[in-house]
């Protein structure tokens, strides 16, 4: 998103709440990196560290998306039109790449981990938001 044509979309309120939808993001991601590298590498046991490391993961995980409720239900009308698209996009597209990889596992593709659909999700989550601000802020029209 570039800050010209966001900000166009973005009214005061819809920048706060989704900074604060970032934040919460930008935490739990990084709460959930930290527990992934720290138990898959055994660099700590599944003691009580392991267990509260994803136990925060889970909780800033739930806050996030309460917090990204919360800016969906006071968007505008046309922010929650392209927030709602990319989600079906990303929705859509980790539908397929699931089934769609599942059926090559079982023809003998390698196994791939949970979370490589999630990271897919996430990229065209944000493509999609990225082709809704374009389309709707304006900017094909001003590049013609």
């Amino acid at each position: 998103m570039t800050n010209e044509s966001s900000s166009s979309i973005f009214t005061p309120r819809d920048a706060h709440n989704y900074r604060v939808f970032t934040g919460w993001m930008t935490g739990a991601a990084l709460a959930f990196g930290t527990a992934t590298i720290l138990i898959s590498e055994k660099l700590i046991g599944r003691g009580l560290l392991a267990w509260g490391l994803t136990l925060l993961s889970v909780v800033l995980l739930l806050v996030t998306v309460r917090a990204y409720s919360v800016f969906l239900r006071q968007a505008d009308e046309l922010l929650r039109k392209i927030h709602l698209d990319a989600l079906a996009l990303a929705f859509g597209t980790g539908v397929v790449l699931t089934m769609g990889y599942r059926l090559c596992e079982r023809l003998g593709a390698p196994e791939i981990d949970i979370n490589d659909p999630l990271l897919v999700m996430l990229l065209a989550w944000g493509i999609g938001q990225w082709i809704g601000i374009r389309r709707y802020a304006g900017v094909e029209e001003a590049q013609s």
